[in-house]
């Protein structure tokens, strides 16, 4: 991969991180819409959807992590294949 495929590829993924994040406060906010309830219940349903937003960023960064991985492992075999 190129340096400049790489850039293009780390500024794709960024994006696509604030996409989420955006997203996703746009989904708390309308869980967060309760009629009739008070301001304790509205509180604790946005803190779960803040928590729940919060760890797909992470869970992404390992599943792309875990991807990288096992790419490096197959280009390894073809390299060592071509020998």
């Amino acid at each position: 991969m190129t340096t400049e495929a790489k850039k293009a590829a780390g500024k794709i993924a960024s994006w696509a991180l604030v996409a989420l994040v955006l997203a996703g406060g746009a989904a708390i906010s309308g869980i967060a819409d309760l009629t009739g309830s008070g301001i304790l219940q509205k509180a604790f349903i946005f803190f779960l959807g803040a928590i729940l937003v919060v760890q797909i960023i992470p869970s992404l960064m390992l599943l792309g992590a875990m991807f990288k991985g096992i790419r490096g492992m197959t280009d390894k075999k073809v390299k060592a294949g071509h020998r």
